[in-house]
């Protein structure tokens, strides 16, 4: 099961007890997203990866699902 929580201030200490007290395996601690946008908005701005405008190539996508309706 995957959740997101969000912990005030005051109380991190008690939920990070609470983590140790846990087995080893039970829980696995994924970092924050920010990094990847970062890394993202890093490649975007240096011209390593390409974006095109959303609307970009709806109508083709959009053509093909009809088809299959």
């Amino acid at each position: 099961m995957t959740m997101r929580i969000s912990i005030k201030e005051q109380y991190i200490h008690k939920f990070e007890e609470f983590m140790n007290s846990l087995p080893k395996d039970a829980i696995e601690v994924k970092k924050s997203l920010d990094e990847e946008v970062n890394q993202r908005v890093d490649d975007y701005r240096s011209g390593k990866i390409q974006t095109v405008p959303f609307g970009t190539g709806l109508s083709s996508i959009r053509e093909k699902l009809v088809s299959q309706i």
